[in-house]
């Protein structure tokens, strides 16, 4: 998508001539250089602290079956907590408008500008189930509710092997449900993270050709 003659759908004020990347994957250009940068790195910083400590210890999360953010962040967790949620905000927008999915940004963008944790989206955090050597990193279709025009789900799983993050936008209000599983929102559930189960549509049980391997 070729952001010349787009503006940065965070700030809605400067071209969108960002490059941002998806969790793993190819560039997209829906943001602008600013909003990329100064904008939002301390949740792309948080978000690297968290995924590098979760690698790191996988064996030992996945035999609890969660893990205290407080182990990473310290007395600064709740904080880091809220740039996590938004660094996977800011990388679900994009998608979103890369897709043409007709969601409201306007909530993403200003819990991205304010640094307050969107109300309506949840991570949940689970481990693959393909096995290892088969596949390195995988982003999924985004499996999407709606009722006409009307979007009152979105949910997006991010592998890069063997940590999963399902990335889930419920509107509310409205009559569905979140994935089955254990979703963490900072303002809820706060430091502890509990694993939730890969199975879903959202997920590869087995390599395919179209996987980065």
């Amino acid at each position: 998508m070729s952001g010349n003659n787009l503006l940065c759908w965070i700030c809605g004020k400067r071209p969108a001539d960002s490059a941002e990347h998806k969790v793993h994957a190819g560039d997209i250009r829906s943001i602008c250089n600013h909003c990329n940068n100064a904008g939002t790195q301390v949740y792309d910083e948080a978000w690297r602290r968290l995924s590098s400590y979760l690698h790191a210890n996988w064996r030992d999360i996945t035999a609890r079956g969660s893990f205290d953010l407080s182990k990473v962040f310290g007395a600064e967790a709740a904080k880091q907590a809220v740039r996590v949620q938004l660094y996977f905000v800011k990388v679900f927008g994009c998608k979103l408008l890369e897709d043409g999915i007709r969601v409201d940004l306007e909530s993403f963008s200003a819990a991205l500008m304010a640094g307050t944790a969107h109300p309506e989206v949840t991570l949940l955090v689970t481990s693959s189930l393909v096995p290892a050597g088969q596949m390195l990193s995988h982003e999924s279709d985004v499996s999407v509710l709606r009722n006409g025009d009307e979007v009152y789900s979105a949910v997006w799983m991010n592998l890069v092997h063997p940590v999963g993050i399902k990335i889930c936008y419920l509107k509310a209000d409205a009559p569905v449900r979140e994935p089955p599983g254990f979703p963490w929102h900072p303002t809820r559930q706060r430091k502890l993270v509990k694993l939730s189960p890969y199975k879903g549509d959202t997920e590869p049980l087995v390599a395919r050709r179209d996987l980065r391997i």
